[in-house]
């Protein structure tokens, strides 16, 4: 048996990599020795060394003590494990040591904890093997604290919420500071969790371990998922103070100061430098830092992004950190090619192909490779003349490696089928979408309830669809049936997946219900294209011709708007709550206050450039608030939630967007409100009468009738109130 990469120890600079080889054959004289779980006391310290570089997040440099530690005490299991689970977490693969501990020291319960730890961070082996190597690890060191840690860590990263949150509930009380940190960590980064609740964790955990990195870092990442960068450069800076040198903790404290809307640039910029300074001057040796470094001054100075990428890629070329850097690369010509929209360069494609070859032939093992593995299945696929085994193959390598991107996985394994001889793999790769999709859709709707009132029919119906295309491909149309079928009490229906359904509705002979199912998808995105043709083929195979098409759409749109504006309008706060109230800077000078709408009707959209459906509809935007402009009784404004504002103004200048903008993105989160685009109708007193949610294709008709329905409220609770008052 040998390992995969016996020598070349992925993402871990060469010294660290010497040290473990040269500690491994120190470790097989001791091989005929007796194993013993315990630590001897003369390395207690070196394991307490390492133990709390890894808990201070300094990953890289607990790695290389480690390795060092490790010839002055190489019968220490314990010493060895964590050694691991610092390369590990240095985005190495750790497996191979791992597995090479476990052959040194057959049966060794560290060694099984040592296994454990490498495979939750495996980037594809983690999600199936982390978990059950956790409770082996257990099992085999019972009780023991940094055992149950790691099988909590394990869930935390791997498990559905509700098996996370009940393994800290069944922890025995006062649990150890690093459990309670670690339960820290889950809570954080979950959006509904309290400011209060973070409190009462960090405070546990200070109260049994004042040197606890996370008690302040895991705050400061709640406090900026709520938009407080101030008191999260607060935490940050009390974090560094425990662990200064560790890259993630700088990289955080960067993040927190660039979120400063109100903080001059050139302050934050001098920030920054000294930091990144003061970091590379202790950490200089290691890639991690030198990455951290380099992504902060990606868009800042492109300049320095590019000298630190080059000096990654020349000094540590086989670390993780220089694969980031390679994807860099590839990534900036995949945009470039979004960017043309079809406009071909055939040298630029070739260019990015032969990156992501390249990419791709390296031993790596990162989470990129979903990523670079789809940038290569769209690439071939624009391939005049390519094999059509090659697009097969690619399909599959992104199959294997995607756990994000559901539905253009499918869609392409739907055009994998009609583009070559290949239906039944193309069937798998559709399959394994949809169940990866509805998978994470019950976990979301489990643990979230606003997911769980959420209608999935966006993020299903195209895989139904792609998975019936399929099916029909090899002539199976019973289980095409089947499977569309699934979809239809679904409300937010693809324009295609409603051509599918037509086209079953039209077979069976039911062609009122095709034509219905066809108008339904005209005001949907996209559907004005893909539905009016389905539409007018169905008229041209009942007709004979398109004669008349153009009145007959037209009766049948008048038909279906009123049903869809009653249906819109339907979701109505039945108890109006009051707006809450604001006052917010205008991006460009001034402020405005939520009193300034008073007495009229207000429409208050939210958005942000990193939005795309928001992007998609700024146009409409525009146009509903050129409608209204002259409405003295309606005013329109719009709330901007992004953090990033320095180049906004050409932004919206390039679009010909002449909206009021606000700058309220904590206003946003502390809303309680999840997702944008959204859009809020006010009444003149003050209380929402509707919420818009989500982009809309026919937005200016849309708006247009909640504005209408809004004053007829206003009118009505006008008259009720005078009635009441006598």
């Amino acid at each position: 048996m040998h390992d995969r990469y016996p020598l070349r120890r992925r993402a871990l600079p060469a010294l660290v990599a010497t040290l473990l080889i040269a500690s491994a054959a120190c470790d097989s004289q001791l091989a005929s020795a007796t194993r013993t779980t315990a630590v001897p006391t003369a390395a207690d310290g070196a394991v307490a060394q390492v133990r709390r570089g890894y808990l201070g997040r300094d990953f890289w440099a607990c790695a290389r003590d480690g390795a060092a530690l490790r010839l002055v005490h190489p019968d220490s299991a314990p010493l060895q494990a964590w050694t691991i689970l610092c390369v590990a977490r240095a985005e190495a693969d750790a497996v191979p040591l791992a597995e090479a501990m476990l052959r040194e020291r057959p049966g060794e319960p560290w060694a099984l904890f040592a296994r454990a730890g490498a495979l939750v961070d495996h980037p594809s082996r983690g999600a199936e093997e982390g978990i059950p190597a956790a409770r082996a690890a257990l099992a085999a060191l019972p009780g023991h604290p940094d055992a149950v840690w790691l099988l909590g860590r394990a869930l935390v990263v791997h498990a559905p919420r509700e098996e996370a949150e009940a393994f800290f509930a069944a922890q025995p009380q006062p649990a150890p500071a690093d459990l309670v940190a670690l339960e820290l960590a889950f809570v954080a980064q979950q959006f509904t969790t309290t400011e209060s609740r973070i409190v009462e964790l960090a405070d546990r955990v200070r109260a049994f371990d004042p040197d606890n990195v996370d008690a302040e870092f895991m705050t400061a990442t709640w406090q900026l998922l709520h938009r407080r960068p101030g008191e999260a450069e607060a935490s940050l800076r009390r974090a560094l103070a425990l662990s200064p040198h560790a890259p993630p903790l700088h990289a955080k404290l960067w993040e927190a100061i660039q979120a400063w809307p109100d903080r001059d640039a050139a302050d934050r910029r001098a920030a920054i430098d000294a930091d990144v300074a003061l970091l590379l001057q202790h950490r200089g040796d290691s890639p991690a830092a030198l990455r951290a470094a380099a992504y902060v001054y990606e868009d800042m100075s492109p300049e320095t992004y590019k000298k630190l990428d080059a000096e990654l890629l020349t000094r540590f070329p086989d670390s993780a950190e220089a694969d980031w850097a390679r994807y860099g690369q590839i990534l900036a010509l995949d945009m470039a090619r979004d960017e043309r929209k079809g406009q071909a360069d055939p040298a630029a494609d070739a260019e990015e192909l032969r990156l992501v070859e390249a990419f791709l032939a390296r031993p790596v093992v990162t989470r990129l490779l979903g990523d670079v593995t789809r940038m290569r299945y769209w690439l071939l696929r624009d391939v005049e003349g390519v094999a059509p085994e090659a697009l097969r193959d690619a399909l599959q390598a992104w199959a294997q490696h995607d756990r994000i991107n559901f539905q253009p996985l499918a869609i392409a394994a739907a055009e994998l089928s009609e583009r070559t001889p290949y239906d039944a793999e193309a069937e798998a790769v559709a399959r394994l979408a949809l169940e990866r999709s509805e998978a994470r859709l019950a976990e979301a709707r489990r643990t979230d309830p606003a997911e769980a009132a959420r209608d999935p029919g966006f993020a299903l119906t195209p895989l139904y669809g792609a998975l019936a295309t399929t099916l029909q491909a090899q002539g199976r149309d019973t289980e095409a049936r089947e499977v569309l079928e699934r979809g239809r009490s679904l409300e937010n229906r693809a324009p295609k997946y409603l051509v599918q359904l037509a086209a079953l509705a039209e077979a069976d002979g039911r062609l009122d219900e095709a034509e219905q199912l066809l108008v339904e998808g005209l005001p949907r995105w996209g559907g004005d294209t893909i539905c009016d043709d389905a539409l007018r083929q169905l008229y041209r195979r009942q007709h004979g011709s398109e004669r008349d098409y153009a009145a007959h759409r037209k009766r049948l749109e008048a038909e279906h708007r009123e049903r869809r504006r009653t249906a819109l309008l339907a979701k109505s706060t039945v108890e109006p709550d009051a707006l809450r109230p604001f006052v917010l800077p205008k991006y460009g000078g001034g402020e405005r206050a939520s009193d300034s709408l008073r007495g009229k009707l207000a429409v208050i959209h939210f958005w942000s450039r990193g939005c795309g459906w928001c992007v998609a509809e700024m146009p409409a935007v525009q146009q509903f608030a050129d409608a209204v402009a002259g409405s003295p009784d309606v005013v329109f404004t719009t709330i901007y939630t992004g953090d990033e504002t320095a180049d906004l103004a050409p932004w919206l200048a390039e679009r010909q967007l002449r909206l009021e903008v606000l700058l309220g993105a904590r206003y946003f989160l502390d809303s309680d409100w999840r997702s944008i685009p959204l859009t809020l109708f006010v009444t003149p007193d003050g209380r929402l009468a509707f919420v818009h949610k989500g982009a809309s294709a026919r937005l200016v008709e849309e708006f247009g009738w909640y504005v209408e329905a809004t004053r007829e409220r206003a009118t009505r609770d006008a008259v009720d109130s005078l009635r009441a008052a006598g």
